[in-house]
């Protein structure tokens, strides 16, 4: 890109700023072999042959020549130099001006700019660095000392490019996490306010304590999900002839179980309020089959393997005009799938177990549609406690080996609180469970009802 036509023409140049541009795209921010581009302003074209001839065997500059300051303008904008070799005296320009021209322009304020005087002066020269030269050199140089600095500066400012890229990929990079981290946060919230009135709801289905205590005033309801929601419910008939207690663990916790526990609170009020079944062996087995066909698994090859474990407690009280200090006409109906009930009378638990079988779940010989849970038949005696629970505390890891809570210290607890009223084993048992739990993370959700009849 050679100009020697020496045609000399006052240039009068604009100092205002024109946009800005973009940094270099070629091989100048490449971090492999980055491209010396020099830029030679001198209007005699001796000079641009000479300094040619001593760059010529340099790989790695590319070098470029203008004869007028006008030229050297328009080439500036195209061809990025990393250097600018400027003749002092130019017939079109003051030299000065031209130095205070490049410095005034976006795409060449922070290239390095070489002076070349044909003399030295020192004033001339403080000058020319005020307005902002890197350099000043008698020409013509020794081509080892012209190429030295030509490197010199050009590597400063290809340092300075690429900084800058780095700094800019690097403040992208975080404005993008950012953005990113912001957009996560509004979508968790938005999850979270879900599964928050999610909890509301879930929480609405169950009967409420204060009701509860109305009827029941010896006892406590121990309701505590791992989660916001959880796969635990409970449920309470009052009726002229007794009352039913249902305790209900679904398959898993946190949303999938809360999902489920709106299929077992349908299906059980469904049995107890709406066909007025009240006979907790059948009451389990109304409910496996209402579990079974509403999640389509009455074949092996169903999609769907969820299901519950069930306790059911229907107590019988006395009619109208019966002694009530007596036990007579006092019963307690039990039936477990796969839950047990505790009884604790004179200090003494006495564990009533379950049947091995599940509600629900896909079905096998293992989990048969038709399956007859067993009654177990207590003659309530005064001072019996009852105590219905899932299996999120004894299966909760602890300790000092970290075991599971385990269902002998279980029982061992309920023994040593027997004694205690109703609201104060409530609170001792949270306090037991999480001084054994101490650091560990919560297994499962967590339900236990505790009731005295008389």
């Amino acid at each position: 890109m050679n100009d020697f036509s020496g045609t000399a023409k006052k240039c009068e140049l604009s100092f205002a700023d024109d946009a800005v541009p973009d940094l270099p795209k070629s091989s100048v921010l490449s971090e492999e072999n980055p491209d010396i581009v020099v830029l030679l302003v001198d209007d005699k074209a001796l000079i641009g042959k000479v300094v040619s001839r001593m760059l010529k065997t340099e790989a790695d500059i590319e070098f470029h020549y203008c004869q007028s300051a006008q030229e050297a303008m328009r080439v500036a904008n195209e061809i990025f130099p990393t250097v600018i070799l400027q003749d002092l005296v130019m017939p079109e320009i003051d030299g000065l001006a031209m130095v205070q021209y490049f410095r005034s322009k976006t795409k060449t304020r922070h290239v390095p700019l070489i002076v070349l005087s044909a003399e030295e002066d020192a004033k001339v020269k403080a000058k020319a660095f005020a307005l902002g030269a890197n350099d000043y050199i008698v020409k013509l140089p020794d081509k080892i000392e012209l190429v030295a600095r030509i490197r010199y500066h050009s590597q400063s400012y290809i340092n300075m490019l690429q900084r800058n890229a780095a700094y800019e990929a690097l403040g992208e990079s975080k404005k993008k996490a950012e953005n990113e981290r912001e957009a996560a946060e509004y979508a968790k919230k938005k999850i979270m306010d879900s599964i928050r009135y999610a909890g509301m709801i879930q929480q609405a289905l169950l009967p409420d304590p204060e009701f509860v205590k109305k009827h029941l005033p010896d006892s406590f309801i121990l309701w505590n999900p791992r989660d916001l929601v959880g796969g635990d419910i409970f449920f309470a008939e009052f009726l002229p002839t007794g009352f039913i207690i249902a305790v209900i663990d679904c398959t898993g916790h946190g949303i999938p179980g809360a999902f489920m526990t709106m299929i077992a609170s349908s299906g059980i009020r469904r049995i107890i309020e709406g066909e007025g079944c009240h006979d907790p062996a059948k009451i389990l087995k109304r409910l496996n089959f209402i579990v079974k066909t509403t999640l389509q698994q009455t074949s092996e090859h169903a999609s769907c393997d969820d299901g519950m474990d069930v306790s059911v407690c229907f107590v019988s009280v006395p009619g109208q005009g019966a002694d009530l200090k007596t036990s007579a006409g006092r019963q307690l109906v039990f039936a477990g799938a796969k839950l047990n009930l505790v009884c604790v009378q004179n200090g003494e638990a006495e564990f009533i177990r379950g049947d091995r079988q599940s509600i629900g779940y896909k079905q096998s010989r293992k989990y048969d549609i038709d399956f007859d849970f067993t009654n177990h038949v207590i003659n309530i005696e005064k001072g019996m406690r009852f105590y219905m629970y899932t299996d999120g505390f004894v299966d909760q890891l602890g300790g000092n080996k970290r075991r599971t809570f385990g269902t002998s210290r279980f029982l061992q607890m309920l023994s040593e609180n027997s004694t205690t009223p109703f609201e104060e084993q409530e609170k001792n048992f949270l306090e037991t469970f999480d001084a054994y739990r101490n650091k560990n993370e919560r297994q499962d959700d967590m339900t236990i009802i505790g009731f005295r009849v008389f």
